[in-house]
């Protein structure tokens, strides 16, 4: 919690401090500069890891350019939260942008590199990161697929794709033929393996829009868990192999 006073402190004057005394039970914490007056007096409430401050004198007398200059204290994360309201409407604030802005309302100046990374932290909290948005992404089915199945071939293909790099997984996909013979796109569907709950999630959201009717034919590789998810969800369909599959395995 005192850790926290003093780098808002830090943040809202602009400087550096340093530690003169520290211990479980008493704190002094002064600014870098001797001629300063900034200073904070602490001492510990019992066992209870909190602090009581009993001196805290705020006025900071440093001059503009050591107010100005290139502390190291000013972190990445709080460049990151200084500069939250700017990612608005997709368009992110450059390095140089940010540099001026925390000189606006910090009145320092932070490195290049520093601004990036900054930048890059502010993004991901108001955006989410790539790997956050992954772990959501279970199933997706476009609604232009889902009004236009009611016009295409009732064939289906379905299979499953090992997913490399970091994110790792399985993306199964259930794929069509339109009027055209172009591949029509129906569902996909994130998994972390092939297993009979997986895919039975998968068929089960397939059955939204594609009725489970004998006129229906799947088609897949001979994989067992497909087989006991079409016989769970797909009893009236025919289930067929392909035979591409079928010849590389054989």
């Amino acid at each position: 919690m005192l850790n926290l006073l003093l780098k808002q402190a830090s943040v809202k004057m602009s400087f550096n401090y340093t530690t003169v005394k520290s211990c479980k039970k008493y704190l002094r914490v002064r600014y870098v500069d001797p001629t300063c007056r900034w200073m904070v007096r602490a001492c510990a409430i019992g066992e209870s890891g909190c602090f009581h401050i009993h001196k805290y004198v705020e006025e900071n007398t440093c001059g503009v350019d050591q107010v100005t200059g290139k502390y190291k204290n000013i972190t990445m994360g709080i460049i990151a939260s200084l500069i939250l309201n700017f990612f608005i409407d997709n368009k992110d604030p450059s390095p140089k942008e940010i540099e001026r802005i925390v000189f606006r309302e910090l009145h320092c100046r932070p490195g290049y590199w520093k601004c990036w990374m900054a930048g890059v932290i502010a993004k991901n909290i108001v955006r989410d990161t790539p790997e956050h948005g992954y772990v959501y992404l279970l199933f997706m089915a476009f609604g232009a697929s889902i009004h236009g199945y009611a016009h295409i071939k009732k064939v289906v293909v379905v299979d499953g794709s090992h997913l490399s790099s970091k994110y790792e997984g399985v993306l199964l996909s259930a794929v069509t033929e339109d009027t055209q013979n172009h591949i029509y796109p129906l569902e996909y569907c994130v998994i972390d393996k092939k297993n009979d709950v997986s895919w039975g999630f998968f068929f089960e959201k397939l059955k939204a829009f594609v009725v489970n009717e004998s006129e229906l034919c799947i088609i897949s590789d001979r994989h067992v868990t497909i087989a006991n998810g079409l016989a769970r969800h797909y009893l009236f369909a025919y289930h067929g192999v392909c035979m591409r599959h079928l010849s590389e395995n054989l």
